[in-house]
């Protein structure tokens, strides 16, 4: 109940769901100056989260910061990567090779720890999280992330994959259960997206897993007053400004449930 609850929530609350209720909004009203007031509200809304300067500011305020290569700790052996968009689940290539999604550089991240030395194993977490009225997966996101690592020159014995989880707090819980099985440890580098990395570190921690995080997929860039900027809205900056929005309200939604 809680996963279709957060899901939905997390639309509604987001720079999508408050355009549609806008518009929804003037389209029904039947007082013509309400329904000025939603289109010119709906209007300046795509217009702030289209700036880039805006959606940039929030990303640097937000995102959790990068994280320097960490030194070979021999109980900090395992990279938990969390999947959420690493690959595209909604297609099948047919020919074998995986097909990357717009997340997929958590598993770029991972894959450098494992050359570099850093981990000697990488664990998978995440399985589908879509909602049951939705789009249903035709590949397994996990099983094409370990695939890529595989074709990258990771050995086969080194991946590990937990493919119940279908939101964070069951990341943590999982792959606790996993890393205690099979690692005899309660320790981690975790892999996520900058955006997401806050609240995942907090889910650990709150089950009990010393993590130490390693980010990717930044959305930031360096402050620029370039007129293009701020002036002209595009859909980067509002796509930047609806995963952003997002990860604060999902944020919020699990402290108050007390999941962090």
């Amino acid at each position: 109940m809680f996963f279709f609850f957060s899901k939905t929530l997390n639309y509604l609350l987001t720079p999508a769901g408050w355009l549609v209720a806008l518009l929804l909004w003037a389209f029904f009203t039947r007082k013509p100056h309400r329904r000025r007031w939603g289109v010119g509200l709906a209007i300046c809304l795509f217009w702030l989260l289209g700036n880039s300067l805006l959606t940039n500011e929030l990303a640097r305020y937000w995102e959790f910061p990068p994280s320097a290569l960490p030194g070979v700790d021999s109980t900090r052996s395992v990279a938990v990567v969390l999947t959420g968009g690493t690959t595209n689940s909604h297609i099948d290539m047919l020919d074998g090779h995986p097909s990357l999604g717009p997340e997929s550089d958590r598993l770029a991240q991972a894959l450098y720890l494992y050359k570099r030395g850093v981990v000697r194993k990488i664990l998978i977490s995440g399985g589908s999280g879509s909602l049951p009225l939705g789009p249903a997966p035709v590949t397994d996101e996990g099983h094409e992330g370990g695939r890529f690592l595989i074709l990258a020159g990771v050995r086969p014995a080194d991946i590990w994959l937990e493919n119940k989880s279908r939101n964070t707090r069951q990341n943590a819980l999982f792959t606790k259960r996993v890393l205690r099985r099979q690692f005899q440890t309660n320790r981690c580098v975790l892999v996520t997206s900058a955006s997401h990395m806050r609240r995942a570190v907090k889910c650990f921690q709150k089950v009990g897993v010393d993590v130490l995080p390693y980010p990717g997929g930044f959305r930031q860039a360096p402050r620029s007053l370039a007129v293009a900027e701020w002036l002209f809205p595009n859909e980067t900056a509002f796509l930047d400004a609806y995963h952003l929005i997002r990860e604060i309200v999902g944020y919020v939604v699990y402290r108050v449930v007390g999941y962090i």
